[in-house]
């Protein structure tokens, strides 16, 4: 990974297989400053504990921003989203948080986990170099096929996170935007107070 063509960069870490990759790939670069992990305010129970977890075993420092918005106060106003509303809830959830990392961070730089591959959405909206609220993102595996992703995330000696055992995605976010067939359910019987919370 030695003369990776990326400046500096903060990884945007979430837990998962892609952010993992990411992480990793500066690591090895000696490009990566830190993670930085973004609290939606509605992620599974383990997640944050699973992402300090990672960085500490990688000697990698991180921070975590939380976003000052209600997802909750959202869901009231507007019902839940779906695959419509998914650039303004990610935004408000994230958006709002990249924010303060720009203010932490004026010339601070994001990588993402972002690929081309996830999905048609993914190849018509992703960049492999994008401006996030003022913030350049760099998108290292932006060309990666998911099984160039998984054996290499497996080969960097990274733990999965729980939550791909139960809802297979990392977590840090729950607000359904882009749900599969039968995540609610999975939710429900994997996490009954979180069921329960979003029920009523």
């Amino acid at each position: 990974m030695k003369g990776i063509s990326y400046p500096d960069c903060f990884a945007l870490f979430s837990g998962g297989k892609d952010s993992s990759d990411v992480v990793e790939i500066l690591k090895q670069a000696g490009k990566l400053k830190g993670c930085v992990s973004i609290e939606t305010g509605v992620s599974t129970p383990e997640w944050k504990e699973h992402v300090q977890r990672q960085c500490e075993a990688k000697k990698v420092p991180l921070k975590f921003y939380r976003t000052p918005e209600s997802f909750e106060a959202f869901v009231m106003k507007n019902g839940y989203p779906g695959p419509g509303w998914h650039g303004r809830i990610m935004n408000m959830l994230k958006g709002r948080a990249v924010r303060m990392f720009k203010k932490d961070n004026p010339t601070g730089i994001l990588a993402s986990g972002v690929r081309s591959d996830e999905s048609d959405r993914r190849t018509l909206n992703t960049k492999p170099v994008s401006v996030w609220e003022g913030v350049p993102v760099m998108a290292p595996i932006y060309n990666w096929t998911t099984d160039e992703t998984w054996d290499f995330f497996h080969a960097s000696g990274f733990e999965r996170s729980p939550a791909y055992s139960t809802l297979q995605i990392s977590g840090d976010c729950l607000c359904g935007a882009y749900a599969r067939e039968g995540e609610r359910a999975a939710l429900e019987f994997h996490y009954p107070e979180i069921g329960k919370y979003m029920r009523e």
